[in-house]
C-alpha cells in the first residue's frame, strides 16, 4: 500500500492569509482611511530597512520619498488616495539607509460589507533592476542616435569639404563644421608656411585665444608624428604653443600625399575639470577625441583634394618654365577684364614683349642658357609690372602683360621701365656672361586700339613687330605705327 502523506490540519482559518502575507515577495502596506499606516509585511520591512514600530501611524511617502522622488506622480497617487480610487503607476523610493529603489505599486481602496471606505491596500514589487536595464538600454540608444546624428554631420561637412575648389573655400568649411560637430570646443587651424619652419593660423573658430604661429618643436603631435591628447592621461606633458594646462586639448596633424602640412588645435576651456566631475569629462573627451581624429583624417583628405585641384588648374593655366600664366589663362582673363572695362567706362592695356635675338642665345650657349635667359625675363616682367598687371608667356619667347584701368600712356611708361630695367641686368650661365638681354615691346589700349579682344591683341603685335623693325630694344605705342597697319577700333 503506497504511502500518503497525511496533510496538516489547519485548525485557524487565516492560516492561509498569513502565511502568504509573510511569505510574499512583494510588499504589501495597510494604511487607514487618512493614509496613516497600519500593517505592513516582512518584504515591506526588508525592502524598506524601516521596523515595523517605525511605520505604524506614519504616512508611507514620508518616509520614503526623497529628492529625485517625481512630484507628478506622488500628485497622481495623492489624487487616486483622494478619490478613493485604485491606481497602478512606478515610483522611485529610499530606504532607512537612503538607497534609491524602484517599485511598481498597485493601491487598492478597501470597503466593509456597507460599502464604507475603511483601508487602502498597497501591493509594491521592486522594479530596481528591470528599470537599470531600461536606462542603460536607453543611454545606448541615445548614444547611438548621437553617433548617428554625428555621422550624419560628418558626411554633410566632408560633401562641403571635398567641393570646396580653393584653400578659402575650405577654411569656411572647416571652421563652420568644427563650430557644428564640437560646440563645447575652440581652436585653430595651422597650415605650414613655405618655408617649413614654423605654422601659420589660417581659421579659428569658437572663443580661441591662440597663438597666430606655431613652431613644429613646440607640438608634441608633431614631435612624435602622430595625433596628441591631452588632459586625461596619467603621465603627459602640454605642448610649448598651449599657455596653460588646465584644460584637456587635442592636436592633431593634417597630413596630404604623406606630408604633415598643418595642425588641428582643438581645445576645451569651458569643462569642469573638479575632482568630482574628472570621471564623467574623460568618458566625453574620450568620445569627442574619435570624432575629432575623424574630422582630421576628413580635413586632411579635403586639403590633399584642393592642392590636387590646384595642381592640375595650375597645370593648365601656368607656364611650366616661368610660372607665369599661360596664353589660355590669359584670353579667358581679358574677356572679364573686357567686360568690366564695358560696364566701368574705364579703359585696360595690353603689352606684348618679345625677346631679341633670342635664338641666338639657344644657338652660341644651348638651350638650358635660353631657359635662363627666359627665367629671367619674366623674373623681371614680375617684379616691375606685377603689381599694376598680370604677367603671361604666351609662347616661345613672347610674353604678355594685361594692365586692367591703366590707360595708353601710364602703359607705355610701364612697358619702357621693363625694357630699361632688363637692358642692364647682368645674367650668367655656366661661368659666362651671357649678353645683355633686350626686348621689343607693343602697346595697345582698350577701346581706342581695338573694341574687342582679338582685335587688340592684334594691335598690340603689330605694334610689337613695327618695335622690332625699328632696331628693338624699344616700346612702340600702336599709334605711332602707319595707318595701313594700325588696327582700328570696330
Amino acid at each position: 500500500m503506497e504511502n500518503v502523506r497525511a496533510m496538516p490540519k489547519i485548525s485557524e482559518p487565516d492560516f492561509y492569509e498569513r502565511m502568504v502575507a509573510r511569505h510574499s515577495g512583494d510588499s504589501i502596506v495597510v494604511t487607514g482611511p487618512d493614509g496613516l499606516t497600519e500593517w505592513v509585511n516582512d518584504a515591506f520591512i526588508r525592502m524598506s530597512g524601516y521596523e515595523m514600530d517605525e511605520l505604524i501611524g506614519v504616512k508611507p511617502g514620508v518616509l520614503l520619498q526623497g529628492p529625485e522622488t517625481d512630484p507628478a506622480t506622488v500628485r497622481a497617487i495623492s489624487e487616486a488616495l483622494h478619490d478613493r480610487r485604485p491606481i497602478r503607476t512606478e515610483i522611485l523610493n529610499y530606504d532607512k539607509s537612503r538607497r534609491s529603489y524602484w517599485l511598481e505599486i498597485l493601491i487598492t481602496p478597501i470597503f466593509d460589507e456597507d460599502g464604507r471606505h475603511t483601508h487602502f491596500m498597497s501591493i509594491e514589487r521592486d522594479i530596481t533592476e528591470r528599470k537599470n536595464l531600461e536606462a542603460a538600454s536607453n543611454a545606448v540608444l541615445t548614444r547611438e542616435k548621437h553617433r548617428e546624428a554625428e555621422r550624419v554631420l560628418v558626411g554633410q561637412i566632408s560633401e562641403w569639404l571635398y567641393s570646396a575648389k580653393s584653400l578659402d573655400e575650405l577654411l569656411k568649411v572647416v571652421q563652420r563644421g568644427m563650430e557644428t560637430l564640437i560646440p563645447e570646443a575652440e581652436g585653430a587651424l595651422y597650415i605650414y608656411a613655405s618655408s617649413r619652419d614654423t605654422l601659420d593660423e589660417v581659421a579659428t573658430w569658437g572663443d580661441a585665444d591662440v597663438p597666430n604661429r606655431v613652431k613644429p618643436d613646440q607640438c608634441w603631435a608633431l614631435r612624435r608624428g602622430r595625433a596628441y591628447s591631452f588632459g586625461t592621461r596619467p603621465i603627459e606633458f602640454t605642448c610649448e604653443h598651449i599657455p596653460t594646462e588646465d584644460y584637456p586639448y587635442f592636436c592633431l596633424p593634417i597630413v596630404a600625399h604623406g606630408e604633415t602640412i598643418g595642425l588641428l588645435h582643438i581645445k576645451f576651456t569651458s569643462l569642469d575639470m573638479t575632482a568630482d566631475r574628472r570621471a564623467k569629462i574623460e568618458t566625453f573627451i574620450h568620445q569627442r577625441w574619435q570624432l575629432a581624429l575623424l574630422c582630421a583624417e576628413q580635413i586632411s583628405l579635403a586639403v590633399a583634394n584642393v592642392q590636387l585641384r590646384q595642381e592640375l588648374i595650375d597645370q593648365s593655366v601656368r607656364d611650366p618654365l616661368t610660372g607665369l600664366w599661360n596664353r589660355r589663362w590669359l584670353v579667358d582673363t581679358m574677356y572679364k577684364v573686357q567686360n568690366r572695362a564695358r560696364q566701368s567706362g574705364l579703359p585696360y592695356s595690353l603689352i606684348s614683349l618679345d625677346v631679341d635675338r633670342f635664338k641666338q642665345f639657344n644657338d652660341h650657349y644651348g638651350h638650358d642658357a635660353g631657359d635662363t635667359v627666359l627665367r629671367e625675363t619674366a623674373k623681371v616682367i614680375e617684379d616691375i609690372a606685377g603689381a599694376r598687371g598680370h604677367v603671361c608667356r604666351i609662347g616661345g619667347e613672347e610674353f604678355v602683360v594685361l594692365c586692367p584701368d591703366i590707360d595708353h600712356d601710364p602703359a607705355c611708361l610701364l612697358a619702357d621701365e621693363v625694357r630699361a630695367n632688363l637692358a642692364t641686368r647682368e645674367v650668367t650661365y655656366a661661368g659666362d656672361r651671357l649678353p645683355a638681354i633686350t626686348v621689343s615691346c607693343g602697346v595697345a589700349t582698350y577701346p581706342d586700339d581695338g573694341a574687342t579682344v582679338v582685335d587688340l591683341m592684334r594691335v598690340a603685335d603689330l605694334a610689337l613687330y613695327a618695335a622690332k623693325g625699328s632696331g628693338r630694344d624699344c616700346v612702340l605705342s600702336c599709334r605711332e605705327i602707319p595707318p595701313p597697319k594700325r588696327g582700328k577700333a570696330s
